[in-house]
């Protein structure tokens, strides 16, 4: 999910390296003409990636580690999740509802792009520790989370500095926010493996989803925000404002 989020904006800041012939550019403002480029690419090439663009694989991809949640919160559920080994699917089936922004001049330019992900699987290993209402709750083993119908939206200013006559962007500050119709969770192997109990946490769990949600969605924000950062940094070194889009 980091990394599919983060490719769908940065189609627009990596076109022009070496660009191919079978990806129209865009102008400066052209929001639909971007939003229908962004969608092409990523539908064609979630699966193979486009290395001549730097477009990596995201249908599936993988996550060596992250962790959500950071149980210190006093409500009735307090969680705190490591994962690792997490195979992410269901990127390439993404809808991009809208963009706005990207204007000629980056200084006073709005940069947001809107999504809708029908479903987003995740499965891993993970280490749980925490509490719910009272009773305390640990365990390790197999995970899986499905977001149904999320709602995505991407909004970052960018610093701008002007260098040999160009003007060249970093990012200052970045916003994500990811509104799921629905979460649905699965842990095995809760309570050391007691299936009563396990099977009722899981119950609770998805009974209570939106509870869940709020407890872990800053963490999953914040873990997105920064990955985005990284790379972004990294395209907005190499090109200048004015080299990613049509004259």
């Amino acid at each position: 999910m980091i990394r599919c989020l983060s490719i769908i904006i940065l189609i627009v800041v990596s076109l022009v390296a070496s660009f191919p012939d079978d990806i129209p550019r865009c102008h400066a403002g052209d929001t639909a003409c971007i939003t229908r480029t962004a969608q092409a690419l990523l539908k064609t090439h979630a699966k193979t990636g486009y290395p001549s663009l730097g477009f990596p694989v995201v249908e599936p991809f993988f996550l060596k580690h992250f962790e959500i949640g950071d149980g210190r919160n006093q409500g009735n559920i307090n969680l705190k999740l490591k994962f690792k080994d997490v195979t992410v699917s269901g990127l390439s089936d993404v809808k991009i509802e809208n963009t706005v922004g990207f204007t000629e001049d980056p200084t006073t330019s709005k940069f947001e792009m809107f999504y809708t992900f029908s479903k987003i699987n995740i499965k891993g290993k993970y280490v749980a520790d925490g509490r719910i209402l009272i009773l305390p709750i640990q365990g390790d083993g197999d995970s899986e989370i499905n977001l149904i119908n999320t709602k995505a939206a991407i909004k970052f200013k960018p610093k701008v500095t002007k260098k040999d006559g160009r003007l060249f962007l970093d990012v200052d500050k970045l916003k994500v926010y990811l509104d799921p119709e629905r979460m649905q969770i699965k842990l095995t192997n809760l309570f050391n493996g007691d299936k009563a109990l396990g099977s009722n946490l899981n119950i609770f769990l998805n009974e209570n989803w939106k509870d869940v949600w709020t407890e872990l969605q800053p963490s999953i924000h914040s873990a997105i925000a920064e990955v985005m950062k990284s790379i972004m940094k990294n395209i907005f070194i190499k090109f200048s404002y004015e080299e990613l889009f049509l004259e």
